[in-house]
């Protein structure tokens, strides 16, 4: 799906409320460029927008709606990926499902973008680990 562009109709209905982006939760001004799809995630500034692919806005979309908060909430240089991988794996127990491995993933996922870290960066960052 395509991206529709939307620019905001400096009209005074809109006085009463401020709208904020869907991903980062930063306070969109009057006249700013915004952009939605459907009505999957709502409203999504031109940063984060240009910043990430259409599935990785649907997908931050839908963890903040699961679980809550928004893009960059917490300071990025409190964030270690390797860090995180291995107090998930610490979790895992051996003869547990596979279902338990995607919940971590997910879990996993969902602090780093908490953190202000894309999805595509998480996977360049898995890339690299493996690598090792």
């Amino acid at each position: 799906m395509e991206i529709n562009s939307i620019v905001k109709d400096p009209t005074p209905h809109f006085t009463h409320e401020t709208i904020k982006c869907g991903i980062c939760r930063t306070e969109l001004q009057r006249g700013a460029s915004i952009y939605q799809e459907g009505l999957s995630f709502g409203i999504v500034c031109e940063k984060c927008y240009k910043n990430n692919s259409s599935d990785d806005l649907e997908l931050m979309a839908n963890l903040f709606l699961a679980y809550g908060g928004y893009f960059g909430m917490k300071k990025r240089s409190e964030f270690s990926l390797y860090k995180e991988i291995k107090k998930l794996t610490a979790k895992i127990q051996p003869g547990k499902t596979p279902d338990s491995l995607i919940s971590l993933n997910i879990k996993m996922l969902h602090r780093a973008v908490l953190y202000g870290v894309t999805p595509q960066e998480v996977i360049l960052g898995l890339k690299i680990l493996i690598e090792e």
